[in-house]
């Protein structure tokens, strides 16, 4: 007999673009919902059904005193960027702490525009396993980092004006 609310496992790659789409967007449910707001005000906010975001997020839900609430931590996959070997690697990872980890690590770079390389040390022995089981190590090179940085192309302003 299938549970109600077993955890939805599957692989992100393989979702049509409009299922990703919903599932980001019960992940970001889920974030209103654990900052305080309630299930109909989320699914409003994020215009998308109750029923989808039980269907992607409902394995971190549960029901007290007849209000829908979060659990504080989840197995959900995020599929997230990190630098490894001098490149940009795009991995999924399972749960809220993985993906926090690697957002620390991203704010560790952030600062790296003050000069302030002492977050980014923090993860030269830390290693992070994605879903398929192989072992990633952050890039702490500050040098190869740049380079990365330099590489990733920022979109084009286009001008919607014509000067004459």
């Amino acid at each position: 007999m299938k549970r109600r609310n077993e955890n939805w496992k599957v692989d992100l790659d393989l979702l049509t673009p409009k299922q990703l789409a919903k599932y980001h967007d019960s992940i970001e449910a889920l974030y209103l919902i654990r900052h305080g707001s309630l299930l109909k005000k989320a699914s409003k906010i994020t215009r998308v059904s109750v029923s989808t975001i039980k269907k992607y997020v409902g394995s971190t839900l549960r029901v007290n005193n007849r209000k829908t609430i979060a659990r504080k931590s989840d197995s959900l996959l995020r599929k997230m960027s990190i630098y490894e070997n001098g490149k940009e690697v795009f991995i999924q990872v399972k749960g809220r702490k993985k993906a926090s980890l690697i957002g620390k690590y991203h704010s560790a770079i952030g600062r790296l525009d003050q000069n302030d390389m002492t977050k980014l040390q923090s993860f030269q022995e830390i290693k992070i396993r994605d879903i398929k089981g192989k072992v990633h190590k952050f890039e702490i090179n500050v040098d190869k980092i740049k380079q990365i940085l330099e590489r990733i192309e920022e979109p084009e302003f286009f001008d919607i004006y014509r000067s004459n």
